[in-house]
């Protein structure tokens, strides 16, 4: 008959609402444990488990080492091993609630092991239980007396319980075993700011000043106790201090230049966080934050100005962090200056070229510069490092479509689609895009349907609106529609020149000339350098009957494109030509 044994750990607690209130009434948490004494076979079966448990465990197999674990106990119900490992795994994966309750099991058999009782501490302090947490403590200090950083954890427990004298006090007796280092004074001020005593506060690091009159760090705490408490005539003299002592810590720099900006001095604080940006030893996320909060001016000429000042240092600075030189081009993005923001995204990707958001600017840049060339070769390469991301192949087939290769930017534009796009605005660009490259196809149906498509999600993207009406013109199809389409854009758009050039020549091919002639002409005022309009001019003048104003306007295009054959003739012959 095997012999039951019963297991039992109690946990006094008083029960507490916030971090100081008490309850009368103990609660009192029981934990039963039921085991019983082995035979050889079950032992020798466990300890296989046990290993099985480990080596799956290790190659992060976690549900087959629970699995192996549970087993354990099925066998051997007291086997605090087994526990302890199943409170790692769920401790691990963030269930509080089952590691909690395998720990506990694992400390109420093994009362003596640090770790059970370490594991027991790591969860209740997860979980804010600082009641459980410091009864955890007071066994850790009685198994280790000797590690300080249990001691420390009790000061905090204390403290957070809502005990800031008890807490003061173990702080104290830690300062008598350690002295006054950066853990006792952290503790201390947390405490003494609790109450609201500044001069307790102060004394402290006053005094290790005192005693390391060349540490900057103590200087720069002092500081900032003044000035998170509104004494910044104080801390700003203290500031200046760690100045004298080291002119290049970008932490006293920040620092002062947060008191200059109180005091309505920004150019006085920019100096200081200009001083600090070229310190390395200022981390780069940080360097960023300041940055960003530039934006929020934008397009503030001094904002902008500050920006890239900033954003230059940081790339002369930060020489090999990618991070630098991709703000750097947004920052020049936002200030349009998108040929030097070019620049810098390709210096960024040269140093890494996994961060599809940079791909994803340099890309934006050559669609707006209509550069169809990088636009096919940087966009091929992109999506060798990111094939899943429709962006890509949005924007190599508009370069496809720019070096007229109609038919890869069909491919492209058709990949784009398979996708799911949550953006509505490229998807309608993308049905444009088709829209454009089956007209060049020749393919009408489809280009009707696919900027039918684009409009129906966007119904007043003025792009879709006029070459859509364009092409209808060019096809003399519904050129009803097609005006009221032309119209809208230039009301939406209005002195843009390639919008009134269209909206005119449906104006001509309705035979509206006089109507054609005003907007044409808007259109030449807008853009005086397009052969095309000046071509289209004449012919308007010419459907009017003025041939000398016909001529005139022709010769001005043939001038600026001397390579049109067919208006060479309108010329020699003095007549339209279709």
């Amino acid at each position: 008959m095997n012999k039951q044994k019963i297991l039992f750990l109690f946990f006094f607690l008083s029960g507490f609402s916030g971090f100081a209130q008490k309850n009368k009434n103990p609660k009192q948490e029981l934990i039963i444990v039921g085991g019983k004494e082995l035979t050889p076979e079950d032992s020798n079966k466990v300890t296989q488990l046990f290993y099985s448990g480990l080596r799956e465990k290790v190659v992060q197999n976690q549900t087959l080492a629970i699995d192996y674990f549970n087993q354990i106990l099925q066998i051997d119900p007291a086997n605090y091993n087994a526990f302890y490992e199943l409170g790692m795994i769920y401790f691990k994966r963030g269930d509080l609630t089952q590691a909690k309750e395998f720990a506990q099991k694992a400390v109420t058999i093994k009362t003596d092991n640090e770790w059970y009782w370490l594991l027991n501490a790591n969860i209740y302090q997860q979980q804010q239980d600082f009641l459980l947490l410091d009864y955890v403590l007071n066994e850790l200090i009685k198994l280790a007396p000797k590690k300080i950083e249990y001691q420390f954890d009790k000061a905090n427990a204390l403290f957070m319980m809502g005990k800031p004298d008890e807490a003061l006090t173990l702080y104290n007796k830690l300062e008598q075993q350690v002295g006054l280092t950066d853990p006792v004074l952290q503790g201390r001020q947390r405490i003494y700011l609790k109450k609201g005593n500044i001069s307790k506060a102060s004394a402290d690091l006053e005094q290790l000043i005192k005693n390391n009159p060349t540490d900057v760090r103590y200087y720069l705490f002092l500081g900032d106790l003044y000035f998170s408490n509104h004494m910044t005539v104080e801390a700003l003299s203290v500031y200046q201090k760690a100045k004298e002592l080291d002119e290049n810590n970008p932490f006293t720099s920040i620092a002062i230049a947060q008191i200059l900006e109180s005091q309505k001095k920004p150019e006085q604080a920019y100096e200081e966080i200009k001083a600090a940006f070229k310190q390395e030893s200022l981390n780069i996320d940080q360097k960023v934050k300041i940055i960003i909060k530039y934006f929020d001016a934008f397009p503030n000429p001094v904002a902008f100005s500050k920006a890239e000042e900033l954003s230059l240092i940081l790339t002369q600075v930060h020489t090999t962090d990618p991070k630098s030189f991709s703000l750097y081009g947004d920052v020049l993005y936002q200030k349009q200056d998108y040929k030097l923001a070019q620049i810098q995204y390709e210096k960024a990707l040269a140093l890494n070229k996994n961060i599809y958001a940079i791909w994803d600017q340099l890309l934006r840049i050559q669609l707006f510069l209509n550069d169809g060339k990088i636009l096919i070769t940087k966009g091929e390469e992109a999506l060798s490092y990111f094939p899943n991301q429709y962006a890509l192949y949005f924007y190599t087939g508009f370069g496809y479509l720019q070096e007229g290769n109609a038919k890869q930017a069909i491919s492209y534009f058709n990949n784009a689609l398979n996708f799911d796009i949550n953006n509505l605005g490229i998807k309608a660009q993308i049905f444009s895009g088709l829209g454009d490259a089956y007209q060049a196809e020749n393919k009408y149906k489809e280009s009707v349907i696919a900027y039918e498509q684009a409009l129906s999600i966007e119904p007043k993207n003025t792009y879709t609106l006029n070459n859509y009406a364009y092409y209808l013109s060019l096809r003399n199809q519904d050129l009803v529609k097609a005006e009221k389409m032309s119209n809208l854009s230039n009301q939406l758009e209005p002195n843009n020149a390639a919008f009134q050039d269209t909206y005119a020549w449906i104006l001509f091919k309705l035979k509206k000339h006089d109507a054609a002639k005003d907007w044409m002409q808007k259109a030449i005022k807008n853009n005086p350098n397009s052969a095309t309009q000046f071509e289209h001019l004449g012919d308007i003048f010419f459907k009017l009957g003025d041939v000398n104003n016909a001529l005139l306007n022709w010769k001005k295009s043939l001038q600026i494109n001397s390579k049109n054959e067919l208006l060479q003739k309108k010329i020699n012959e003095k007549k339209y030509f279709e």
